[in-house]
């Protein structure tokens, strides 16, 4: 089992420090996500290391997805180097970029800069063509198309949440027939915004960057920010793809953990469907 909370392995800072021994090591700064533990070594660097089972093919995609995207110049963390390997876990290396996380505001204050966002990343698709065979299909971080039967099995236990995910996994995969693709961001929420000095945004974290419906980038926004308040710059049908996407992001990401080893974090997400589901919200 695998959890990055528990902190990165014991021997992946010396290994990395041996691979990149001119990175500001004096600066070292350790935090987490869902799936990386992360060394921050400003100015120049940030690495994010992998564990658990399949670290070294995810590490691969990630590394490809985010060098695809710089190559559209599209404005993320450039990828740096070349990934890192050992029999526990991975790393790659992006460059490290001035900005600040800082809780959302509201829809009226935050509007502008996060809908500049979605036309850059809406119009690289049709800048750049070849994004379409260079970035990988909806979902592939959780499974791709072995994601609903990954749901199914996760959920085998309880047949009332069985049916409830498997309705809302048949809704995204329904709602996603015929739409035309583009290039996704794929969790574009504010915890991975970072605020730059002149107030501009950029995205970090492209590990969920897809070819897929732009619906799924609308999604993470619902946590934060009202439907109502959406409804008047995001159409109607978008907004409500977004909806069911929305309401699978849990299943996603106890799909990923499945699939990594961190049973935590997947008994987590299950969890937290599970209450939304029992607590009869209409939203879910």
């Amino acid at each position: 089992m695998t959890s990055t909370r528990f902190g990165a392995p014991a021997d992946a800072v010396p290994a990395l420090q041996e691979a990149w021994p001119d990175l500001p090591w004096q600066s070292l700064g350790e935090t987490h996500g869902a799936f990386h533990r992360v060394l921050l070594l400003p100015p120049v660097a940030v690495l994010r290391i992998r564990t658990g089972e399949g670290h070294g093919a995810e590490t691969a995609r990630e590394c490809a997805t985010a060098a695809a995207l710089a190559g559209a110049e599209l404005p993320i963390p450039r990828p740096l180097g070349t990934a890192v390997s050992a029999q526990r876990w991975s790393a790659a290396m992006v460059e490290h970029v001035e900005g600040t996380a800082r809780d959302p505001r509201s829809w009226t204050e935050d509007r502008r800069a996060i809908l500049d966002l979605l036309e850059v990343w809406g119009d690289a698709g049709s800048v750049h063509p070849e994004l379409a065979d260079a970035l990988p299909s909806a979902r592939s971080w959780c499974g791709g198309d072995r994601w609903p039967l990954l749901v199914h099995e996760m959920t085998a236990a309880d047949p009332e949440v069985q049916e409830a995910a498997r309705r809302r996994v048949d809704s995204v995969l329904t709602n996603e027939t015929g739409i035309t693709p583009g290039v996704v961001h794929g969790d574009l929420g504010p915890h991975n915004i970072l605020w730059g000095h002149d107030g501009q945004p950029m995205l970090i974290d492209t590990d969920h960057a897809a070819w897929a419906d732009p619906a799924i980038d609308i999604a993470p926004l619902l946590a934060t920010y009202s439907r109502e308040d959406l409804a008047a710059d995001v159409p109607g049908d978008v907004l409500a793809r977004a909806a069911a996407h929305r309401r699978t992001l849990s299943l996603q990401v106890a799909a990923a953990a499945q699939l990594s080893g961190d049973l935590s974090l997947r008994d987590h997400a299950l969890g937290n469907f599970a209450r939304r589901i029992r607590r009869g919200d209409p939203q879910w």
